[in-house]
């Protein structure tokens, strides 16, 4: 491994500047096999359910970004992948809820007990074939910068860029390391992950759709009306079961869209001015700042912008927010909706307008469940959510194996007449065609190959 990574750096220096989504770095953090796999989910109640087929090994990586303003931006994020040589899977990409500490990124917990919310998702669908990425997000694991929470074109930036790292590093890894993605694409997150999800999924549909299709869809549990529905809720209640989102929102709005030199002072109580860029430096939990905050966290705000901000939709943090719910659009990839009526940190009705909006817009297949009061909270519907998601996911999942090269999950004699059309006539391969044509891994595609396919078409007709 070492002189690949050494392979990367020279690639990366002869570079004069590196791409958005070029892969920067990468470290291996373990294998995981079946059995261990096994344990932990029988662990997290999550045993039961698709038996794990794959071991699985995992990454951390660093790859570039385009931030803000069109700077350069160096992210991180933590890689899943299933181990077989002669499989492509789908890519999902999974987009965790909200934190406070930089030590929660993914690429830092790994598959540990420390992040059960990581691990869950790792365990359940890597080993049942999913290359399973966690972006960690902007800013966050990097004690310098500031995550701009709740921002929608962050989480495209982050998920697109991510994408490409990880398909550049399935060309790097090879043998037992080695890995090969398909062409599916799934988006898949919890609570500000539902909103990254619907927000990656609006940038790539509408700024990417060239590069990425994305095949199915599941936000759950996102604040995607902050302007709307999420606002009145701010006001209409005075005690929040978690506070500290209140002014992680507000500052992060006001770094991003007035710079991070903006003076607070015009917004908050002087205590406050001062003590907020401390409090969300990435050192110190949400618990910890629900702590410290006072009962009525809309306190914490000036009295004559608290009132502009109730009275006038011209406030500048109103118009932060509302620039921030994009459901202008019409999703085209199928999506499906899921919240809990009994959410008691982020009202369902967010998800209620998302899904009105879509379907007047006339989105081809968007879809809502809502699941009931007796799955209790934000929290404890955490795991019912993913649950009820995982069950239409896998309904779309699809493995291909070496050979399958209409890419449809089963090896035929349409496939045979594919392959030896394509050598024959000379014809132009993708890079998955490519791959999965190369029946004998001799990075060649010729007519050993096709005797190779025959040969695997009869042996699974039970010839």
């Amino acid at each position: 491994m070492r002189s690949l990574k050494i392979s990367l750096i020279l690639i990366l220096c002869s570079k004069a500047t590196p791409d958005p989504g070029d892969l920067i770095d990468y470290d291996y953090q373990e294998m995981i096999p079946i059995s261990t796999i096994e344990s932990v989910l029988s662990i997290i109640g999550l045993e039961g359910l698709l038996p794990p087929i794959y071991s699985i090994t995992i990454y951390d990586i660093q790859y570039e970004s385009q931030g803000h303003e069109n700077t350069i931006d160096t992210l991180t994020g933590l890689v899943a992948i299933p181990m077989s040589p002669t499989q492509a899977f789908p890519i999902l990409s999974y987009h965790h809820g909200t934190t406070a500490l930089d030590d929660e990124a993914p690429s830092i917990t790994g598959l540990g007990f420390s992040n059960v919310e990581i691990l869950s998702i790792g365990f359940l669908c890597t080993p049942s074939g999913y290359i399973t990425i966690f972006p960690d997000y902007e800013g966050m694991g990097d004690p310098n910068k500031f995550h701009p929470y709740h921002i929608k074109d962050s989480y495209t930036r982050s998920v697109a860029n991510m994408l490409r790292a990880v398909k550049e590093l399935s060309e790097i890894l090879s043998g037992e390391e080695g890995f090969q993605y398909n062409e599916q694409l799934f988006l898949l997150g919890y609570s500000e992950g539902g909103y990254a999800t619907l927000a990656a999924q609006c940038g790539l549909e509408l700024d990417h759709a060239d590069e990425f299709v994305v095949t199915a869809s599941f936000p759950m549990a996102g604040a995607y009306d902050l302007s709307g529905t999420m606002v009145d809720y701010f006001l209409s209640e005075p005690v929040y079961e978690n506070p500290y989102y209140v002014p992680y929102v507000l500052t992060s709005h006001i770094w991003y869209y007035d710079g991070e030199e903006a003076d607070l002072n015009q917004y908050f109580e002087s205590f406050w001015a001062d003590a907020l860029p401390s409090l969300y430096d990435g050192t110190h939990s949400g618990s910890e700042i629900n702590g410290l905050l006072p009962d009525n966290v809309l306190d914490i705000l000036i009295d004559s912008v608290l009132t502009d901000f109730t009275t006038n939709e011209e406030q500048f943090l109103r118009q932060t927010l509302e620039l921030n719910t994009f459901l202008d659009w019409t999703p085209q990839s199928p999506t499906y909706l899921f919240h809990a009526i009994g959410d008691d940190q982020v009202p369902y009705q967010n998800s209620q307008v998302a899904y009105d909006m879509f379907q007047e817009n006339g989105a081809p297949n968007v879809n809502l469940q809502l699941l009931t009061e007796q799955t209790g909270g934000h929290a404890s519907s955490f795991i019912p959510c993913v649950l009820s998601a995982y069950d239409l996911l896998i309904d779309y999942h699809v493995i291909n194996e070496k050979g399958d090269m209409n890419a449809d999950g089963t090896l035929s004699m349409v496939d045979m007449a594919f392959l030896s059309s394509y050598i024959i006539n000379d014809l132009e391969f993708t890079a998955l065609q490519y791959w999965l044509g190369d029946c004998n891994f001799d990075d060649q595609n010729d007519v050993m190959d096709i005797l190779m396919l025959s040969d695997k078409i009869q042996l699974s007709e039970g010839g």
